[in-house]
């Protein structure tokens, strides 16, 4: 009988997370979520009690799945250089917010609180985003190689390579329809990590020049 709660509370998380994926968390609702999984309206308010609780239970089941396949390191490795880190932090980002799958689902609905904030976006900043935008700006400040850039002008240099790597799946239809496809291979998936990449190393290496600090009025 436990097992059977259990498999039915899954099922609800299942596919509450395929619809939030789809549609974000506006935009769904507890009948689509009750359609998809089998269930009715009552076991949703049984198991989670609301929309909000069954989301963030939704955050904490793909988290779960997508840390097996995308670690939280972001696959950088004791003794790469920081142009290895820079490199590895992108096609990390890229992939995980890209990919199709259950894998990359927690990617996903991380991509939409940045632009579609929930109200447990304060968790997810001191859970997940905040410690990620940490260990960015420290990659930034090895590649400048300067300890002497103002926090503001590493903090924007961070949030630009996090705008490029969040723009192909923020902007997914228009990106989708400029390069007439449906969805990016795992070979195109590459290679837009890889233009990020060598975008964001060049710039960052001609940002911070002999005798200038990086400083912003912002």
């Amino acid at each position: 009988m436990e097992a059977d709660s259990e498999s039915r509370k899954e099922a609800i998380i299942k596919a509450a997370g395929e619809i939030f994926v789809q549609n974000g968390y506006r935009m769904t609702t507890i009948r689509q979520i009750c359609a998809r999984a089998g269930v009715n309206i009552a076991a949703v308010n049984y198991y989670f009690a609301d929309k909000k609780n069954l989301y963030v239970e939704v955050l904490r089941f793909y988290k779960g799945i997508a840390l097996k396949k995308y670690p939280p390191d972001m696959g950088i490795k004791k003794g790469d250089s920081p142009q290895q880190k820079l490199r590895s932090f992108i096609h990390s980002f890229v992939t995980r917010t890209m990919e199709e799958g259950p894998s990359a689902w927690f990617g996903k609905l991380m991509a939409r609180e940045f632009f579609e904030p929930t109200d447990v976006l304060d968790e997810l900043i001191n859970d997940v985003i905040g410690p990620s935008f940490l260990m960015l700006t420290d990659i930034v400040r090895e590649i400048c190689g300067t300890r002497e850039a103002s926090g503001k002008a590493v903090d924007l240099c961070a949030m630009s390579i996090l705008g490029q790597c969040l723009h192909f799946r923020i902007s997914s239809r228009i990106v989708n329809l400029m390069f007439k496809k449906k969805n990016f291979s795992r070979e195109e998936i590459y290679e837009l990590a890889e233009h990020v990449y060598h975008f964001s190393l060049f710039a960052l290496k001609n940002y911070f020049k002999p005798g200038e600090k990086g400083e912003t009025s912002i």
